[in-house]
C-alpha cells in the first residue's frame, strides 16, 4: 500500500502557508480550516494588496503583447524598472509615474514598437539610461524632464529607433556621450534643451544628434555645445 505520509505533510505545510498569507492581508482564517477553504478566500483579499503592493518593476509586464496601457498603481516604492515593460508591443501610453526611488531602467520600454507618449519619469537616481527607449518608433512625447545627470554610461543606445520623437526636455548635467541620431523629428527646442543640459567639462565627449537634426540649428545654437568642449555631430 502506497505511503501518502510525505505528500500529506507537505499539502499541510502549504494550508498553514496559505492560511498565515491570508491573515498577513487581513483576511481571518482558522487552524481548522482545510486547503480548498483558504483557496476561497483568497477572494476577499483587499485590492489595495494587489497592484498597489508591487515593490518592484523588474521585469514587471516583460513580453506582455495584450496591455495597451499602464495599468494605475503606485510605483512610488520601485527601486528598478529593470526590462519593465520589455516587448510590450501594444503599449499605446504610459502615464506620469513616481519612479523618484528608481535606480535602474535599462531596457524599461525596449521595443515598445506601438509606445505613442510617455507622461513622465523621474529619472534623477539613475546611472544608466541604455536601451531605455530603444525601438519605440512611433513615440512621440516624453512629458515632464529626463535628469541624467547621475548617468556614468554612455547614453548612445537610449533613443536608438525612436523616429517618431518630437519632444523630450533631457536635464543634466549630462557628462556622458550622448546619441539622438536616432530622432530625427526632434523640435528645435528639444534640441536646444540637450545642448544646454550637457557638462560644462565636455574635453572631446561627443553629442550626436544626426544630420537632420544639426541642419535645423543655426550657429548660435551649434556653440551651446562646442564651446563647452563637446564634439556636436
Amino acid at each position: 500500500m502506497a505511503d501518502f505520509t510525505s505528500l500529506v505533510l507537505r499539502l499541510d505545510a502549504l494550508r498553514q502557508h496559505l492560511a498565515g498569507t491570508l491573515r498577513d492581508k487581513g483576511v481571518a482564517t482558522t487552524d481548522e480550516e482545510t486547503l480548498a477553504s483558504l483557496v476561497d478566500k483568497v477572494a476577499l483579499v483587499d485590492s489595495t494588496s494587489g497592484m498597489n503592493q508591487i515593490r518592484n518593476g523588474y521585469q514587471l509586464f516583460r513580453g506582455n503583447t495584450t496591455m495597451s496601457v499602464f495599468p494605475e498603481f503606485d510605483t512610488a516604492s520601485f527601486d528598478s524598472m529593470y526590462q519593465m515593460c520589455y516587448g510590450c508591443t501594444a503599449l499605446e501610453r504610459v502615464p506620469t509615474l513616481d519612479t523618484s526611488n528608481v535606480a535602474n531602467m535599462m531596457y524599461a520600454f525596449y521595443g515598445c514598437t506601438n509606445l505613442q507618449e510617455i507622461g513622465g519619469l523621474d529619472t534623477s537616481r539613475i546611472t544608466s539610461a541604455s536601451e531605455m527607449f530603444h525601438g519605440c518608433k512611433n513615440l512621440r512625447k516624453i512629458g515632464g524632464r529626463l535628469d541624467f545627470s547621475k548617468v556614468t554610461s554612455k547614453i548612445d543606445t537610449t533613443f536608438v529607433s525612436c523616429s517618431a520623437l518630437e519632444t523630450v526636455i533631457i536635464d543634466g548635467p549630462v557628462d556622458a556621450d550622448i546619441a539622438v541620431n536616432g530622432c530625427p523629428k526632434l523640435t528645435v527646442e528639444s534640441l536646444v534643451f540637450l545642448l544646454n543640459a550637457l557638462s560644462d567639462t565636455g574635453n572631446g565627449k561627443t553629442c550626436n544628434i544626426g544630420a537632420k537634426n544639426l541642419a535645423k540649428l543655426n550657429a548660435i545654437q551649434k556653440a551651446i555645445a562646442t564651446d563647452k568642449g563637446w564634439t556636436l555631430t
